[in-house]
């Protein structure tokens, strides 16, 4: 299996050969090794002829010692490349190989959606020469705004898109906040990215609640109620552009901006009726605010205690979820738990939307949300692989049945949880925040065996 696995890698692979020559050559000293005994044994098909033969058992062991060596060599090598470009711990052994094995630097393509949140394809200049930007599996796109040159090895200009993606991004944040202001909402829906309109909406739907509680402070008794009807008028125009000719993306724009706006209304009428007059009560620390900081000229996002900086990952038009109480009341425990480091474990029956909140909470934030399905296959060296990859690049991690995991193996993988919990990074202008998301059915026995897992 050894033999038939590096087969494929060494001898089908110019490009493998040409990175790893000293790996290259012992493999094809292994491969007439190993061919020579495969011709012997078809002249004589006798199995115990074949096995008897003088030095037959330590040659076999020879090879075998000598095809571990390459096999390491060979792991090395791709975490060398990992390292280099964290993204690529989310892929496995064989789809990375795929991608280092040809000099074609559109191989990437078919892996982009294992390797961004919701990027289907990178936008080629004119011979493959350049990326000049990224296409979400919707079809809405955007050009960057310094070309990203094809050049080196693939991690290499890899690097290079990553960055170019959050750069152009936040800019095209920031004009997208600044011109809401300054442009008719129906116009600057259907002219701004998807994320720019959730963001950047949210971004004023902050600033104007609590420029009511100002002018509410200042005598105004009837601000609040006075921005609820706007709101609601705001929704009205929205469900008129739904009734109207819109284009498919622009369509997908307005439903989402439909969710995100009733759930911001629904808190607005609720301070009427209870009449929450101050910015500083709990009702309004607890909601997920944002801000455009003007001093560290970033978008941040603040809930109780918590502050983060928005991650910039390309969401396209993946659109969101209804946000209930009880998806406000996970919001609020997930943040906490980002705030002191910790992660999280949602716990309920199967089909309640665990994952899909976590993932929802993470496109709000812009942060690259990666989900693993956990089985009894999973071992500890492997679960280190992802939190290393979690850690470096600064995605979270959600991991589905994670109560599947052989008990032996969560014993381990709760040291290397703590270990990922407490770790932060700096990536650029991005501070890297690693939140773990162990997803316990109830009734999971293992759990119950390693009650430390639940409080990682």
């Amino acid at each position: 299996r050894k033999w038939m696995y590096l087969e494929s890698i060494f001898i089908g692979s110019d490009d493998i050969r040409n990175q790893l020559p000293q790996e290259a050559k012992r493999f094809d000293t292994i491969d007439k090794a190993w061919l020579k005994i495969m011709l012997d044994t078809a002249k004589n098909t006798n199995v115990l002829d074949a096995c008897s033969t003088d030095g037959r058992l330590d040659q076999l062991r020879t090879l075998s010692e000598q095809l571990e060596v390459c096999q390491k060599s060979l792991s090395e090598y791709l975490d060398t490349k990992r390292c280099a470009f964290p993204r690529f711990y989310f892929i496995s052994d064989d789809e990375l190989l795929a991608i280092l094995g040809t000099a074609d630097p559109t191989s990437v393509q078919e892996h982009m959606l294992k390797l961004f949140d919701n990027c289907a394809a990178l936008k080629f200049g004119r011979g493959n020469k350049s990326i000049v930007g990224m296409t979400s599996s919707e079809g809405e796109g955007f050009t960057f705004r310094t070309v990203v040159p094809v050049e080196g090895p693939v991690e290499s200009w890899m690097t290079g898109v990553e960055a170019e993606m959050r750069r152009t991004l936040s800019t095209v944040m920031k004009e997208g906040v600044w011109n809401y202001a300054k442009t008719p909402r129906n116009k600057w829906i259907v002219d701004c990215l998807g994320m720019v309109t959730l963001a950047g909406s949210q971004v004023w739907w902050t600033w104007e609640t609590e420029d009511s509680f100002r002018r509410v402070r200042e005598g105004d008794k009837h601000a609040m109620k006075a921005y609820a009807n706007k709101l609601t008028d705001q929704l009205s125009q929205l469900t008129g552009m739904v009734r109207g000719e819109l284009t498919g993306e622009a369509r997908r724009k307005v439903n989402t901006l439909i969710i995100t706006d009733v759930h911001g209304r629904d808190i607005i009428d609720t301070f009427v009726r209870d009449s929450v007059m101050n910015a500083r009560e709990f009702a309004w620390e607890s909601q997920l605010r944002f801000y455009w900081d003007k001093d560290m000229d970033d978008l941040n996002m603040r809930q109780c205690t918590g502050l983060f900086r928005y991650g910039y990952e390309y969401m396209g038009l993946n659109g969101r979820l209804v946000i209930t109480a009880l998806t406000d009341r996970c919001y609020m425990t997930l943040t906490t738990a980002m705030t002191y480091r910790l992660g999280g474990a949602p716990a309920g029956p199967a089909g309640t939307g665990k994952t899909e909140t976590v993932k929802d909470l993470a496109k709000a934030m812009g942060v690259q949300c990666v989900v693993f399905n956990c089985g009894e296959g999973l071992d500890y060296k492997a679960m280190g692989n992802i939190f290393s990859g979690l850690v470096q690049c600064g995605a979270w991690g959600c991991f589905d049945e994670f109560n599947r995991i052989e008990a032996e193996v969560l014993s381990v993988v709760s040291s290397q949880i703590r270990q990922a919990s407490v770790s932060r990074l700096g990536q650029g202008f991005v501070i890297a925040y690693c939140i773990l998301c162990e997803h316990l059915y109830q009734g999971a026995a293992r759990a119950c065996m390693l009650p430390h897992i639940k409080q990682q």
